[in-house]
């Protein structure tokens, strides 16, 4: 991707003026609902150790605390923690099996965030499930 281009371009050259402009921008901004939440749930990603988490989560879903613990190289009750508060805000979901827990992502939108930011599948995780004409990343 070419950074010194816009990525967005207006469809016509005609300048809009000031005013009519921020009516628009207002327009959109009250049509777009959850601003706020959406921001709240964001800022759990400014926090390099629950970032840590969701990679490993999107990498290999399935990991239970202590061996996410492990790999991010933090204490038990740190990654409890983090896992605890992304769990509120429905970034991951935990899955009881016996007297584990084990942790996945919980929604479509952190899995995109993560794709964007440079996340990867470990070799043997792909997407599910997979649909025809899905937008979806594959992974082998």
């Amino acid at each position: 991707m070419d950074r010194s281009r816009p990525l967005h371009v207006r469809a016509s050259a005609e300048q809009v003026p000031d005013e009519a402009l921020v009516a628009e921008l207002r327009e959109l901004l009250a049509q777009t609902g959850g601003v706020e939440e959406i921001a709240r749930r964001m800022a759990l990603l400014a926090d390099p150790r629950r970032l840590q988490i969701l990679f490993c989560l999107h990498a290999h879903p399935g990991v239970r605390s202590s061996d996410l613990a492990r790999a991010i190289e933090a204490h038990e009750s740190t990654t409890s923690h983090a896992l605890a508060l992304l769990r509120e805000e429905g970034w991951v979901r935990a899955q009881r099996s016996g007297r584990e827990v084990r942790y996945e992502l919980a929604d479509a939108l952190a899995h995109e965030i993560l794709h964007a930011l440079g996340s990867d599948h470990l070799p043997g995780v792909h997407h599910f499930p997979e649909t025809p004409g899905s937008s979806e990343h594959s992974h082998p």
